[in-house]
């Protein structure tokens, strides 16, 4: 290991291999320099030096055979590392080597594309290395996913989770249900659905309180959402609106010939009639219901209502069949749930929204004292970023005044945060039936790049390969959308920030 050598941010990448070469004897063309933080996997000879975030005493590493080493001390030759001999768990921590796959164990995709994913919520795993109480408890499947967590960090190689699986089958029979001597497809929404709901119980909040709040427990604190709802007797103005409120674990979107973006379908699965007794009518009536959430969570699921059950009365069975909506959804990078919310958290949202409107207009307006150095798509963008409705601005900002001091949009939010938040997972699914078909699991690793991991095969994709999984025909489409929130009007990964 050489210490303290000085990066000069105006030189070249060869300028800086060329002083490694000195050092180590290691050949320009042969050296590979990787270093976690800075940049992504090799760097490459065409980046600016200028263009990377260094930091002060940042651990560089080179890969590279040398042609004759310069005479150095044994105790500098023991601490020199070459990529090559570290352990595989420093390789994949420095970018150098794939993050480890998870085998197939008999129709297991739906498992292993979303504990993938899951992986990715870096407090989840952090409350389960932190409970020491962690054990047997619900057929010990907590601890089975923590010990799988643990090996999928230390191995570059695929992971066969026969532990969680086995545990996972016995504690709940449903995923291990048997078909033509096997066993059958199962439903990634269902099992993310019933391992929350097996994490809430076991996860101590003992080692956990900085995570849990006053959420009753880890998972709830990570992904659960407050939701309040309106009632509304739709056969008589004179009964009385109710309020009540519900909580859940994630958001689905419910998809219709109509349906063309996530939020539509969201915020269509929030309306709805139902069939409720009247007290003023004193028999049944149709009301209309209206929900609005009411608190966010650090990490959103959503679900796309993809699968669905289609009766068959002219079939010999009379059963139906189980059919998929293939109808193309697009979906953002980036999900603002500004809409979704109720006023209240509406309020708690607007006083950050209000100072990065107010950034966008002073920037829109900076530009146009140089308007004839604009070009088209910037001076369109000035006025986009500018063009704020007043009789909207003016309601939220008498809502804001009304804000309690430190109110937050929820449980490990920053006052920061102003409803916005990024993909950083996704499940998708591919085939025609929920009992068929085969899932995998996208993962984002940091800005453009991701990885798609198929069963024990990971490999790199680019945020263009993530955008055409929207659906509208056979191929992997999303079905599960992991984001985790951000902050910053810039898009600062909240990563970086947590």
């Amino acid at each position: 290991m050489h210490e303290g050598i000085e990066v000069n941010v105006k030189d070249s990448v060869e300028t800086l291999k060329t002083q490694i070469w000195m050092l180590t004897g290691v050949p320009v063309e042969r050296q590979k320099l990787m270093a976690r933080g800075l940049w992504r996997g090799v760097l490459k000879n065409d980046v600016a030096l200028a263009s990377i975030p260094w930091k002060k005493d940042a651990l560089m590493l080179m890969m590279g055979t040398s042609e004759g080493v310069p005479i150095i001390s044994d105790a500098e030759k023991e601490k020199f590392k070459f990529v090559e001999d570290m352990a595989e768990k420093d390789q994949i921590n420095l970018g150098a080597a794939l993050p480890p796959g998870l085998v197939n164990l008999g129709n297991t995709c739906y498992l292993n594309a979303t504990v993938q994913c899951l992986k990715k919520c870096t407090e989840l795993r952090k409350a389960l290395g932190n409970s020491a109480s962690v054990g047997n408890s619900d057929g010990g499947l907590t601890l089975s996913l923590r010990n799988l967590y643990n090996e999928m960090d230390t191995l570059q190689e695929s992971v066969t989770p026969s532990a969680f699986v086995g545990t996972l089958r016995r504690v709940f029979p449903q995923f291990a249900a048997m078909s033509r001597g096997g066993y059958q497809q199962q439903d990634a929404d269902e099992f993310y659905n019933e391992l929350c709901a097996l994490l809430a119980r076991t996860v101590p909040k003992e080692g956990n309180e900085g995570i849990i709040g006053d959420a009753p427990n880890v998972v709830d604190a990570l992904f659960g959402i407050d939701v309040s709802i309106k009632l509304k007797c739709k056969e008589s103005e004179d009964e009385p609106v109710i309020a009540k409120s519900d909580s859940l674990r994630r958001l689905q979107c419910t998809i219709t010939s109509d349906v063309n973006h996530l939020s539509e379908g969201v915020m269509l699965g929030f309306k709805g009639d139902l069939e409720k007794r009247s007290e003023l009518l004193g028999r049944n009536a149709i009301w209309s219901q209206e929900k609005r959430i009411s608190k966010l969570p650090r990490y959103l699921m959503v679900q796309l209502n993809r699968f669905y059950w289609k009766l068959t009365p002219e079939s010999r069975d009379h059963t139906g069949v189980n059919c998929k909506m293939l109808r193309p959804v697009a979906f953002p990078m980036q999900l603002d749930v500004y809409e979704m919310c109720d006023e209240r958290l509406q309020s708690i949202l607007n006083v950050q929204r209000k100072k990065y409107s107010d950034e966008a207009m002073v920037g829109a307006s900076e530009k146009k004292k140089d308007a004839a150095m604009e070009t088209d798509e910037a001076a369109a963008s000035s006025s986009s970023a500018a063009s704020v409705d007043d009789v909207d601005l003016q309601k939220a900002l008498a809502m804001s005044m009304e804000v309690e001091e430190g109110a937050t949009a929820g449980i490990g939010l920053p006052k920061e945060f102003s409803g916005v938040y990024e993909l950083c997972g996704v499940v998708t699914h591919k085939g025609r039936a929920s009992d068929s078909g085969h899932y995998m699991g996208w993962v984002r690793q940091e800005g453009d790049n991701w990885l798609c991991f198929d069963d024990e095969s990971a490999s790199p994709c680019k945020t263009d390969d993530i955008k055409v999984l929207k659906g509208g025909g056979d191929y992997h489409m999303a079905y599960m959308l992991l984001y985790r929130f951000k902050v910053g009007d810039a898009g600062t990964s909240s990563e970086k920030k947590a």
